[in-house]
């Protein structure tokens, strides 16, 4: 990321996507403004830059003519950013900044989501997949039916296979049975490393999108033998 998004603590899981932001030193080296036009524009729209969030700063000793100085290098979160570069214009400098500063802040966002992912996994669940999506914040919207999606999703993405297709592998199908009656060993063990962290993004408030990405990426890591399903 070349250090264009900052962030206060060494322990980003506590973070959120609030307490990021870039500053006013960085953006004046990467778009080829002074640091003190930088400065005086945010000085200038500081009113329309609080409507978005709160302002904040910190001070920098720096050298100068006379001697050591001390500056003003204000924080703007992502928002912010999306109100302030636009002022700068468009020269060839700002719009790659745009660029860089945009997968920073996309970056910066993933790798958080990831260490609460992995911090929450580690800890005791306490909590069955069931009683997770049964309290979840968005369990309102399609009710039960959450937790076929969800677990088919899971046993899909572990095989490979659709709901029908994982169905088929047995010819006496009744309603009384499971996908999860229909899973390998070794299926079942890829199942409940996934189920580890659909409970722990849930517990977390996560929506289902990022919880269908979160997991695709997780078993992709996992080099799954692509001709797995052959076998049956």
């Amino acid at each position: 990321m070349n250090n264009l998004v900052l962030f206060d603590s060494l322990d980003l899981s506590k973070a959120s996507n609030e307490d990021f932001y870039t500053t006013t030193e960085i953006i004046a080296s990467r778009t080829g403004n002074g640091y003190k036009e930088i400065s005086n524009l945010v000085r200038k729209y500081q009113e329309q830059l609080k409507n978005i969030a709160p302002l904040t700063w910190h001070f920098e000793k720096s050298a100068s003519n006379h001697g050591r100085a001390t500056r003003k290098i204000y924080h703007l979160n992502e928002q912010q950013t999306l109100f302030f570069i636009p002022l700068l214009g468009n020269t060839p400098a700002v719009v790659q900044f745009k660029f860089e500063l945009a997968k920073a802040f996309v970056t910066m966002r993933d790798e958080l989501q990831a260490r609460q992912i992995a911090r929450a996994v580690e800890k005791p669940q306490g909590k069955t997949l069931h009683q997770a999506i049964s309290e979840w914040g968005h369990f309102s919207r399609h009710g039960n039916m959450w937790h076929t999606i969800i677990r088919t999703l899971l046993a899909s993405t572990v095989t490979g296979l659709t709901k029908k297709q994982i169905q088929a592998r047995d010819d006496d199908w009744r309603k009384e049975k499971t996908l999860l009656d229909l899973l390998t060993l070794e299926e079942m063990e890829r199942y409940k490393l996934l189920e580890g962290i659909v409970i722990a993004m849930i517990m977390a408030g996560s929506d289902y999108e990022p919880i269908k990405q979160a997991i695709k990426n997780t078993i992709a890591t996992k080099k799954v033998p692509t001709d797995q399903s052959k076998d049956f």
